[in-house]
């Protein structure tokens, strides 16, 4: 890995660079005004020069799930369209692993997902580290860290006036080296100062978390039927899948026709009771708490069998979206309690 350093006038002066070349998109605060006791929210947009002013790159992952740009809500898929080469900034190290995840299910098998693989392959990602957490994070406790490891072209480490820079790939590689002049060489006092704003961004994970211990041998808990405490967990839910369209590492779908015989596929969510019925009305998870009892064996023992990774990396998206306000980190020390 090779690491510079480059000064917060010459990164802009990098964006500017790309904007025509690239579709790139940044991060933006969501709103004008935060009301008072609740944390900012970030979005993502459409980078140009008149608004490259305003992009920044997020105290914390953004409210929008990375699948939209490889995976989005509804597509067409046959026959699909090549888009244009795009860069995303600021994406989050939960964001990577989420790709990890989708990466395994569209790409790891036999069958390679055409369209999925079109857009990961035209696409740069320009990490961040995170520089604060939402309440509701936890990647700290459940395999992960408010840093990226893997899986970007080049990550960018804020420090005071200007980023560390990390590059990992050889597109990364191409598009500084194309840009050489804005970056110099990283000095130790850069990397020490990195390195103790993600240690002290770990800390606030765990000390927010501090309340949730995550054991190792969350499948084995999964598969224990308690009935009693799937019907407790689930007798607020309304099953409006909001959890399931925020979570990047769902990836069900449903395929439809339109005309012309364009296929075209659009999201699905296993909490839904619809989503198991076979021919003649029959179905396999009936009940609400059956289906949620299946969410769970999903993230936490399918995938791990099938990837060797869980399919949740602690975003916290879930905990946000939840009308019913349902805690998945409450939910995993009940499990693991044995309650």
């Amino acid at each position: 890995m090779e690491i510079r350093y480059i000064n917060n006038n010459n990164w802009q002066n990098f964006l500017l660079n790309q904007i025509g070349k690239y579709n790139v998109f940044s991060l933006f605060k969501q709103g004008d005004a935060v009301p008072t006791g609740r944390q900012a929210d970030y979005n993502y947009a459409m980078l140009s020069a008149e608004n490259l002013k305003d992009t920044i790159l997020g105290k914390y992952r953004p409210i929008v799930p990375i699948k939209s740009f490889f995976f989005p809500l509804s597509e067409k898929i046959l026959p699909f369209n090549k888009k244009k080469p795009q860069i995303i900034v600021g994406v989050k190290a939960c964001e990577l692993a989420h790709l990890r995840i989708l990466d395994a299910m569209f790409l790891g098998g036999e069958y390679k997902d055409p369209v999925y693989e079109e857009a990961r392959k035209n696409t740069v990602l320009i990490s961040a580290d995170c520089t604060s957490a939402k309440d509701c994070c936890f990647c700290s406790v459940i395999e992960g860290a408010p840093y990226p490891t893997y899986g970007f072209d080049i990550n960018l480490r804020p420090i005071e006036n200007g980023f560390v820079v990390e590059i990992l790939s050889e597109k990364g590689k191409e598009l500084v080296e194309s840009n050489g002049l804005l970056f110099q060489p990283a000095v130790d006092d850069h990397i020490a100062e990195s390195e103790k704003s993600r240690v002290k961004v770990n800390e606030l994970v765990l000390k927010i978390n501090k309340d949730f211990n995550f054991a190792k041998v969350l499948g084995e808990a999964v598969k224990l039927p308690r009935t009693d405490l799937w019907k407790d967990v689930t007798k607020e839910c309304v099953e409006c899948g909001g959890c399931r369209f925020v979570c990047s590492t769902c990836y069900c779908f449903l395929i439809g026709e339109q005309k012309n015989f364009e296929k075209f596929r659009l999201w699905d969510a296993c909490q839904f009771k619809g989503y198991a019925r076979v021919a003649g009305g029959a179905n396999p998870r009936p009940t609400k708490e059956k289906r949620y009892k299946n969410l769970y064996s999903c993230k936490f023992d399918y995938r791990r069998q099938n990837f060797g990774f869980y399919a949740c990396t602690g975003c916290g998206r879930c905990i946000e979206v939840c009308p019913a306000e349902i805690d998945i980190r409450k939910v995993l020390s009940r499990i693991e309690a044995h309650e």
